[in-house]
């Protein structure tokens, strides 16, 4: 009984730790690059990632699951872009990119719930 009881424990043990390695690994297979951002209270934590053409996803920092709160519309980039992030509030972000000879400037706001 005493044998059996060890035995669950260690293998959910096994298996907790292989979930979390998965999970920890899947970031470097699906995203090139990612950013986390802080609100200028704290309350808010939020992680911009970038996929291999740089389209950026942003999601809200949650304890186990981030949530995804906005997808990149347009298709990607030909080079390495980067999107900047300004908080306007504790609940909503602007990001932009901004083109240097700014012929394609975009703008788009990020409400977080």
């Amino acid at each position: 009984m005493k044998r059996k009881l060890i035995k669950r424990i260690v293998t959910a043990a096994i298996l907790v730790v292989m979930i979390g390695l998965c999970r920890r690994c899947y970031n470097i297979f699906e995203n090139a690059e990612q950013e986390v951002f802080t609100s200028p209270q704290g309350t808010n934590t939020i992680i911009v990632q970038y996929d291999f053409v740089c389209r950026p996803t942003v999601y809200k920092k949650r304890l186990v699951w981030d949530k995804k709160l906005w997808t990149y519309p347009g298709s990607g980039f030909m080079e390495s872009v980067h999107f900047g992030v300004e908080w306007l509030s504790e609940d909503s972000i602007r990001i932009s990119y901004d083109d240097l000879n700014d012929k394609y400037d975009e703008e788009f706001i990020v409400v977080i719930p």
